[in-house]
């Protein structure tokens, strides 16, 4: 376009533009031009499904007055196995009737000392017990493993290193056999046990990618540092009587003596690959371990075929090295040491400890849900709801029943110079199928905060919905009529199921007081409005424990009810006096976001 254009097509603009505006003035009335649409419009959101874990207080259980690195298995109906370090040694604990009394610990790998060398003088090695894992076999054998740290002092100065992984076979009534060091080397770490399907038993570790030989392992003229750890295993095909590993001639004449016949799992050039969590999911075998890729440390994932396992090392930035969580999350938080488990259900778990919104030295532990695959991970809890100078660390979980997980993590809980091994049990909880006007099970769980608890069952029939809720609460405070301020249950109902990201016409919120006294809220353009019950009811039992409240809610009173299913949610209110109580929803819930109640089918 040449120059008159150009300067012709400009007036042109002008000209219009300013048509436009003096058209769109009123000299008369307001000057319209910031006017919006304000108007409410609901916003549908995809509803959270499938699995959720609710955490109990009550249940937060002191396994030793002091230790760290609690392991645990269930080896019978009624019969658990616990392994811990404590001062460097490692204990194995035993309990018989599930959990609820503990025997007297009984020691799996006492911390000893070894001779080395610095220059053409011995020198002592203490060797530390550290890291523990257990698991049991299919022929009912126990095998323990432990890392060991290397520490010898020289002129008054101490130095360590992860140096060794130790296995030993042993069962509950005392049999203890041999130890055995399955491999040593700088960086050496982490010990993770797994058997498979058909009988052979594999060890996980974290491993410097520099080899060093037996000899300079145990003398001072080791250069203890290393900028790379990677994932390697080995692998038993009698039970751990043998392994795959061991001391191999190198160099001229086979002279140089190093540990060998490790397979390398995952590897990143220049970065560490440590803490590995590996489990069994459907036809594969998944590895969790720590990536410190970026800045921080986060969880990733590899997997490989039962049939077929780990062909070749998962390398850099490989499309099989996936990242653990289903969002990017920030760099600066800390999210390291995953600890991972499988469910027969399917969906798999994900532990570790972060340093996200909490005091400097003081991680807390996480857990996130993955519905398939062991991909995605989100949901996220913290099964201890501790204050931020309160740390709990160095965590793992359990299967404990087809309805029960329990997490065991290192806490100063109650003992702030003290760390010591602690356990809490969590719930598993999933959208619901109600058929039945009568109430059996109660499969909602609320009670993460204290020792007071709900857990929650419904029924239905062609008219009515039925809630029952079994509170159990040692410090009861009734509520004055009108007030909220008391023990009770919130009940949040999407009768529309709408899943909507606030609340609108179709969904609604009730008050039950612990004495039966029922509010009401109904919920219109992103807001609860107080409305009248409605004809729900509520009759209240309470006996030396808590409370029963068994509640009857018509359907007509509920706007647009779905017989298909609905959206539901619970709340608990806990109060210690008339001034100080806490309200706490059901895992995952959220107040003014039915999208995140819970599914119910009928």
């Amino acid at each position: 376009m040449n120059a008159f254009k150009v300067y012709v097509t400009s007036i042109c603009l002008t000209a219009i533009l300013l048509s436009v505006f003096s058209s769109c003035k009123d000299e008369d009335g307001p000057d319209n031009r910031g006017i919006t649409d304000e108007t409410y419009k609901p916003v549908k959101l995809t509803p959270v499904s499938g699995l959720r874990v609710a955490w109990d207080y009550s249940s937060l259980t002191k396994l030793a007055n002091k230790g760290s690195s609690l392991k645990m298995v269930r080896i019978s109906e009624q019969t658990l196995v616990g392994v811990y370090e404590s001062d460097y040694s490692i204990y194995a604990i035993i309990s018989n009737d599930n959990g609820i009394t503990w025997g007297t610990p009984m020691t799996l790998f006492g911390k000893t000392t070894h001779q080395g060398t610095h220059g053409e003088q011995t020198i002592t090695y203490t060797d530390l017990m550290t890291q523990p894992s257990i698991t049991q076999l299919s022929n009912g054998d126990l095998v323990a493993a432990c890392g060991v740290i290397y520490k010898y002092t020289i002129d008054n100065i101490a130095t360590e290193f992860p140096a060794a992984i130790l296995t030993r076979r042993f069962s509950i009534d005392g049999n203890l056999e041999t130890i055995q060091q399955v491999y040593s080397n700088l960086g050496c770490e982490s010990p993770a046990l797994l058997e498979l399907p058909d009988g052979e038993l594999q060890l996980y570790f974290a491993n410097s990618t520099t080899s060093e030989t037996v000899e300079i392992i145990s003398s001072t003229g080791l250069f203890i540092t290393y900028g790379e750890q990677q994932i390697e295993m080995i692998y038993s095909r009698d039970g751990g009587a043998t392994w795959s590993s061991y001391i191999g001639g190198f160099g001229p004449d086979g002279i140089e003596k190093r540990w060998t016949g490790s397979k390398i799992i995952s590897y990143r050039s220049g970065k560490i690959n440590n803490s590995p969590s590996v489990a069994i999911l459907g036809d594969n075998i998944v590895l969790a371990y720590g990536d410190n890729r970026n800045v921080t440390f986060k969880p990733y994932i590899v997997r490989t075929s039962l049939t077929d396992s780990w062909p070749y090392p998962v390398n850099g930035d490989a499309p099989e090295r996936e990242y653990a969580f289903y969002e990017m999350l920030p760099e600066k938080y800390f999210m390291g040491y995953p600890g991972l488990l499988t469910l027969p259900s399917g969906e798999s778990l994900l532990a570790y400890e972060t340093d996200a919104d909490r005091d400097e030295g003081c991680e807390a532990l996480e857990v996130a849900i993955s519905d398939r695959n062991a991909l995605d991970f989100t949901k996220t809890t913290r099964p201890l709801g501790l204050t931020k100078s309160i740390r709990s660390v160095m965590n793992s979980l359990m299967l404990f029943d087809d309805k029960t997980i329990v997490a065991l993590t290192t806490s100063n809980y109650q003992s702030p110079s003290a760390d010591a091994p602690w356990y809490i049990k969590g719930y598993l909880m999933n959208d619901l199928i109600i058929s039945d006007v009568d109430i059996t099970d109660y499969p909602l769980f609320v009670g993460g905060l204290s020792e007071a608890n709900v857990r929650v069952g419904l029924g239905v029939d062609g008219s009515h919905l039925f809630v029952e809720a079994k509170a159990i609460d040692a410090t009861p405070v009734s509520a004055t009529a009108g007030s909220l301020e008391g023990d009770g249950i919130y009940l949040y109902i999407d009768a529309a199921n709408l899943s909507l990201l606030d609340v609108d016409t179709g969904i609604s919120r009730l008050w039950i007081s612990a004495e039966g006294d029922v509010t009401r809220w109904d919920g219109k353009e992103g807001e609860w409005h107080p409305v009248s019950s409605g004809g729900i009811s509520a009759v209240s039992i309470k006996d030396e424990f808590g409370y029963t409240l068994s509640i009857t809610i018509p359907k007509s009173s509920l706007t647009n009810f779905n017989n298909s299913g609905i959206r539901f949610g619970v709340g608990l209110s806990d109060y210690s006096d008339m001034t100080k109580g806490t309200i706490e929803l059901l895992s995952q819930c959220k107040d003014l976001r039915s999208s995140s109640w819970l599914g119910i089918k009928f």
